[in-house]
């Protein structure tokens, strides 16, 4: 399997120079391992697993002893699965900050799990921890280049392409591949789809009791990850995802959240800062990959591009969001990924503000040929915001880079990537 480039890397060696602990984060299989693998043994760290049953055992009855007898810079994998550990490099660290020293790069720890947000974590390492998210392998990463597209909005600039292929076809691959870097290595849609009913299924045994303590989840949160699949794009109603599989809506918020966590949903707020008119306040949901997205839909290549129905249209959207969700991760500059909707139909699928209070819009449509209605949403913001708001697109299946107004263009959904 081929190593690919990760554009989180300059991120993650800039935090191993000045910060004592770099803790990179991500799905299961999305290529944390790989990745601190490789940084780890540059830097000449020592390396161990708690996926392996020893060294986690061991790591669970003495985590004090565990941290304090191995020699620095260490490297730990699937560190959720000792959860403990975390005081006892709470205490070296400490220790090797005393006298005013500024100690960097003693620990690199990769997890598939977001246990920073459980209950079950005591010592969250605040001041002195990095956290770098690793999603899955983006359009660029297969490519071997970089993505500018959204530093670019945040400038004010988009790409300007032509003679893109028209249509789904072209995309449908890209899209129903997703990023898993062992998907990208299967050469046929039976293989990646028997590949990801494997990975869902040892996720969801495996790392679910890293988060939570209740086990009864194990057999309930398949179901509503299928059923969250089918809703992918739209506003979370608890209601009516309960509903389709029988489950209180108390359950759906809690066991949602416990998928969040395993990086395999992922919610988008809704977001009306500033705004005078009424919004919607409800996240929206999306699936991190998009291979996995059509897979819990039953979706291949060849339903993709016929398919009439609106799943097709979820799905791409969804392929989108997981771009820009991607590039946001890598950006220098934070920036936080929301959507807008008014109860009067007006909507922008994703809106994205900078630290800095700057704001661009991304809406996704499936068609070739873009419309002025299109815009709607995107205008409002435009119109509303003023010089805060710097560009807005609509992403479609078009051939080229189309001006639609004022800081307003339709772009080939190629513009991602270019």
């Amino acid at each position: 399997m081929p190593l690919y480039p990760r554009h989180a890397t300059p991120q993650i060696e800039a935090a191993l120079d000045d910060t004592p602990v770099v803790v990179i984060v991500g799905p299961r299989q999305s290529g944390k391992s790989t990745l601190a693998e490789r940084i780890a043994a540059e830097k000449g760290a020592h390396m161990v697993s708690l996926d392996d049953a020893g060294p986690r055992a061991a790591a669970n009855a003495d985590p004090t002893g565990f941290i304090e007898e191995r020699d620095l810079p260490l490297f730990i994998d699937e560190f959720q699965k000792a959860p403990a550990l975390l005081d006892a490099i709470k205490s070296r660290v400490d220790r090797g900050r005393r006298g005013g020293r500024h100690p960097a790069g003693m620990f690199l720890l990769t997890g598939s799990a977001n246990v920073f947000s459980t209950l079950r974590i005591s010592e969250s390492l605040t001041g002195r921890a990095e956290r770098v998210q690793l999603w899955t392998l983006s359009q660029g990463e297969l490519r071997g280049h970089r993505e500018s597209f959204l530093s670019g909005m945040l400038a004010g600039r988009v790409p300007q392409i032509a003679d893109q292929p028209v249509g789904r076809a072209p995309i449908a691959e890209a899209v129903v591949r997703g990023g898993y870097p062992e998907m990208v290595a299967r050469p046929s849609g039976e293989r990646r789809a028997r590949w990801l009913r494997s990975y869902l299924e040892m996720t969801l045994e495996r790392d679910v009791m890293d988060v939570t303590d209740r086990a009864r989840q194990l057999e309930e949160l398949p179901r509503l990850l299928r059923a969250a699949a089918a809703r992918i794009g739209g506003i979370v109603d608890l209601t009516s995802i309960g509903g389709a599989i029988e489950m209180k809506r108390d359950s759906v918020r809690r066991y949602l959240r416990l998928l969040e966590l395993l990086f395999l949903v992922r919610t988008a707020p809704a977001w009306g800062r500033n705004l005078t008119q009424q919004t919607i306040k409800k996240p929206k949901l999306w699936i991190p990959d998009s291979g996995l997205a059509c897979q819990l839909t039953g979706c291949g290549e060849d339903r993709f591009i016929a398919d009439d129905a609106q799943m097709a249209g979820s799905l791409f959207e969804n392929f989108v969001a997981s771009e820009i969700v991607k590039q946001a991760s890598w950006l220098e500059r934070t920036i936080e990924l929301h959507h807008f909707r008014t109860p009067g139909g007006r909507e922008v699928d994703i809106v994205g503000e900078a630290d800095d209070g700057s704001v661009v819009g991304v809406e996704v449509k499936l068609g070739a040929t873009p419309r002025a209605s299109d815009f709607s949403g995107l205008a409002h913001l435009r119109d509303t915001l003023g010089a805060r708001f710097k560009a807005g697109v609509v992403v479609c299946t078009g051939a080229e880079t189309l001006p639609f107004g004022e800081r307003l263009w339709a772009v080939p959904v190629a513009a991602l990537w270019s």
